[in-house]
């Protein structure tokens, strides 16, 4: 795989990032994707350690349900607003406004950025069945889905 570094301690700014990929390290385990990463991407300096990355990363991916094994599409449609800090101050930072991704600034690699925003957003369960997505599943798998149903019913 192809790795496009920046350094955006020098350049001028805003910095355009309009790509389609086909794949990414890492994502392998989210599932299958189905078709290109779109990518559009603005990276604009705030101050002279603080840059802000604004704009869309659009991904489709076909994972497993983790109840019935199907194959089901997880679409991710991610609008991005992320600082983006020297991995110098990864330590140091306190909690901010903003989501703050750290990387060697010398050496900036777009796609470790990508990725992290699609592991970030990607849904901790794939569900294509069950009581919230439609009626697959009858009473009784509902309540072994459910263990702790009379426990609850108890403490009404």
């Amino acid at each position: 795989m192809e790795h496009n570094f920046l350094n955006l301690n020098e350049g001028s700014f805003p910095v355009k990032i309009k790509k389609r990929l086909k794949s990414l390290n890492n994502l392998d385990q989210l599932g299958e994707i189905k078709e290109d990463i779109k990518v559009s991407l603005e990276i604009e300096r705030l101050s002279k350690e603080v840059f802000l990355a604004n704009g869309f990363i659009s991904v489709s991916f076909e994972s497993e349900c983790l109840r019935c094994f199907k194959h089901t599409d997880t679409d991710l449609n991610l609008d991005i607003k992320v600082g983006i800090k020297d991995n110098r101050y990864e330590n140091l930072d306190k909690k901010g406004p903003l989501e703050v991704h750290y990387q060697d600034l010398d050496n900036f690699d777009i796609d470790v950025l990508i990725a992290e925003e699609i592991h970030l957003n990607f849904p901790s369960t794939v569900n294509c069945c069950g009581p919230d997505n439609n009626d697959d599943l009858n009473n009784e798998d509902l309540e072994k889905i459910q263990p702790f149903k009379k426990i609850r019913d108890l403490i009404k």
